[in-house]
């Protein structure tokens, strides 16, 4: 996460914030972020629909999930997993890059009507 931070304020991004968070602790507050990710990391989850769950409720509407998942992962999730856990808690698929093996998922969560 530090890394990250340091190339945010190397390019002179200002309108971003890097948290920490466990999801699925039910820690989040709901409807604060415009954007989560989850680099390599959701196989690691205990409970994956618990923390997805809890990242879609912190998600503002309209609200993106980007998830990559990389097969040399020995936790890798594949497409269908990540689609089925996602669909699961509400999420839409925006858009998936990549192959079997490595993909970049965008997971929209609806506008409310």
């Amino acid at each position: 996460m530090r890394r990250a931070e340091q190339h945010a304020q190397a390019a002179g991004i200002k309108n971003v914030r890097f948290e920490l968070a466990g999801a699925g602790e039910g820690k989040l507050d709901h409807e604060r972020f415009d954007r989560a990710m989850l680099f390599a990391v959701l196989g690691e989850m205990a409970n994956r629909e618990a923390a997805l769950a809890e990242i879609f409720q912190a998600l503002k509407p309209g609200g993106i999930l980007t998830v990559t998942e990389g097969f040399l992962d020995p936790h890798f999730q594949n497409r269908e997993r990540v689609r089925h856990l996602a669909h699961a808690v509400g999420f839409v698929e925006e858009s998936c890059n990549g192959n079997r093996w490595l993909f970049t998922m965008n997971l929209l969560k609806p506008p409310t009507r």
